[in-house]
């Protein structure tokens, strides 16, 4: 029995297939990897992002402390302080606090305390029913003042004289919230912050606000953002010290969330701040995009791959052409130098305008007036690259009038150009160049005259004139004058200049780009 060759698509797709296999092997490892390694990323990202936010809270606290303790040395050491001068250093130090709405002083014996406002105001007041039951210690609590909740924090000491003062700063907590809020305004977490009686001090619910968990006022219910579990985290950080992670539904947010509680010391008491994150990275969510993940990634590979080849070809063709360009102009201006300051062209208008000197002064005049125009504007045009079909037909004509001079009646020079291509652009100095290779390249008598016709044909001109060639022709000058005219087309077109030889005429067409916008 004769055995069955598979053909070559048959292979392909046996190929294929295997290939598949094994790309859908590898899809499946790479995506349990990639699960584990997310729900890795996840948790640390949490935990970073909890503790940067517990560390911003815990140094607006130290703040606060601060002030307040630099506030009770003052009284500590000055002995029944001025109005002006408790006002000015409550200025300071409420420029040093910026989340501070006033910070209050009162004495023992006085019936009103004085309020310094934010804003340098000095308010008499009656003396606030807040004092700390040991000297030197710090009592906060929540008051409400016109239906605003307000955090006062406040500490008694005694004067150089002995009396008790007593001094509080006032944190009105609905703007409290909104100052953290913009000390961290990309968080992408929420916090909360509570005394170590269970207050909220702070909370993005402004409702919740200076109500105590596990109240009847709805934060202990089942579910309220403080659940039986996280009440229990509460007290565990305030016994322990140590952090707790719970899951909890934030009625906030609307969403479930991962809360990380973490022990906040202030005054020498232990608060507690709830960090509360949207889980970043779902379990579920990662199984149902690993897929797409893999496939992504190998996608976004193999078009990087192909677009950085294909960057690079184009990178290196583009530095190939400008630097053929660099090399080219260099060699263009050097050309040109040449072609513009010809000696041997000098010395016969020199001579020629010493003979006409001797025989015909007036032509003379004229002679050296056309030269020096002609002269000027080469030099004018030594950086020109391209120039206008006008100039190049005005600069030609003054430039066979001096060639006449020499040759006469023996150099004729006709033009027929389209005015509407006046403005049209050709290689600056080719028509000096092809005229001057004509006379050049030909001999130039009464018995030969030389003839050059300038035209327009199309959107081209053409330079033809009749060949009387010299018996021993320099071909090779020819063609380094018509190379320049070709380097320039080169660069800025695809056309060039097409040149026709027979024995009888040379013809050159140049091709004319746009006009300069």
């Amino acid at each position: 029995m004769q055995r069955k060759r598979h053909t070559s698509r048959e292979r392909l797709f046996v190929t294929g297939g295997v290939l598949l296999l094994l790309l859908a092997a590898g899809v499946i490892v790479s995506g349990r990897i990639i699960n584990r390694r997310a729900a890795q990323m996840s948790n640390r990202i949490v935990t970073q992002i909890s503790e940067s936010h517990c560390l911003l809270l815990q140094n607006e606290l130290d703040r606060t402390e601060g002030i307040l303790t630099a506030a009770t040395r003052f009284l500590q050491r000055h002995d029944t302080p001025s109005g002006p001068e408790l006002q000015t250093l409550a200025t300071t130090l409420l420029d040093v606090d910026s989340k501070a709405r006033e910070i209050w002083f009162s004495r023992e014996g006085d019936a009103k305390r004085r309020r310094c406002l934010r804003n340098g105001t000095l308010l008499m007041e009656p003396t606030a029913a807040i004092c700390p039951a040991k000297e030197d210690s710090v009592v906060s609590t929540i008051v409400s003042e016109e239906g605003t909740p307000v955090w006062v924090l406040a500490c008694t000491v005694r004067d150089p004289a002995g009396k008790r003062c007593l001094c509080g700063i006032d944190y009105p907590l609905p703007e409290l919230y909104t100052y953290m809020s913009e000390q961290n305004p990309h968080s992408r977490s929420s916090a909360i912050l509570l005394n170590p009686e269970g207050v909220i001090v702070y909370h993005p619910d402004s409702l919740k606000l200076g109500q105590r968990i596990g109240s009847e006022h709805g934060t202990g219910g089942k579910n309220g953002d403080f659940t039986g579990s996280e009440t229990e985290a509460f007290r565990r950080v305030l016994a322990t010290g140590q952090s707790v992670i719970t899951e909890t539904f934030s009625d906030y947010l609307g969403m479930e969330e991962q809360r990380i509680y973490y022990p906040i010391q202030l005054a020498g008491q232990r608060w507690v701040a709830g960090i509360g994150i949207p889980r970043l990275v779902i379990e579920q969510e990662i199984d149902d995009f690993h897929l797409y993940t893999i496939l992504t990634a190998a996608v976004s590979v193999l078009l990087f791959a192909t677009l950085l080849v294909a960057a690079q070809r184009r990178w290196r063709r583009e530095y190939a052409l400008r630097r053929l360009s660099e090399r080219e102009s260099a060699q263009l201006q050097l050309q040109q130098v040449i072609d513009q300051i010809d000696p041997h062209f000098l010395f016969n208008s020199l001579n020629s305008l010493y003979a006409l000197i001797r025989c015909n002064p007036e032509q003379a005049r004229e002679f050296t007036l056309t030269l020096s125009r002609v002269y000027r504007r080469v030099l004018e045009r030594r950086k020109q690259i391209l120039a206008s079909l006008a100039e190049e037909i005005d600069f030609t004509w003054q430039y066979h009038t001096l060639q006449q001079i020499r040759f006469g009646e023996n150099l004729t020079l006709t033009t027929t150009i389209d005015t509407s291509l006046r403005r049209h652009r050709i290689p600056a100095m080719s028509l000096q160049t092809l005229v001057e290779n004509a006379v050049k390249h030909n001999r130039v008598s009464t018995r030969t005259p030389l003839h050059i016709d300038i035209r327009t044909e199309g959107d081209s001109l053409v330079i033809e004139n009749n060949r009387t060639p010299h018996e021993n022709e320099n071909t090779e000058s020819l063609g380094v004058g018509l190379e320049r005219i070709r380097s320039i087309y080169r660069f800025y077109t695809d056309r060039n200049l097409e040149i026709t030889i027979d024995p009888m005429t040379f013809r050159c067409s140049l091709p004319l780009l746009p006009p300069e916008k």
